[in-house]
């Protein structure tokens, strides 16, 4: 496919996608172990919630949303376990 595409936007898409993985590794690796937890487990939840969204049907509110995830977080400690430390631990 990159024969289809001219070599210096081959080149100028492959630096973007470096940066964008710079990114993301600067962002995570300047968040607390408890920050991190919190974030991988919202994403894992966000995508899990979202492949079993059902097609078509509208999306809840942002509150529902949070409740729902939490609720489910709660109920699978051991799948989500930043949600469910103990808040009074060392951060």
């Amino acid at each position: 496919m990159s024969e289809l595409i001219p070599a210096f936007l081959v080149g100028y898409l492959a630096q973007r996608d470096a940066a964008r993985t710079d990114a993301v590794t600067t962002f995570l690796t300047s968040l607390t172990v408890r920050e991190l937890g919190l974030v991988k487990d919202a994403a894992v939840m966000g995508y899990v919630r979202g492949t079993m969204a059902p097609k078509g049907e509208p999306i809840p509110k942002d509150r529902a949303i949070l409740a729902e995830v939490v609720d489910a977080a709660l109920a699978f400690p051991d799948l989500y376990p930043a949600v469910n430390a103990d808040p009074t631990e060392e951060r």
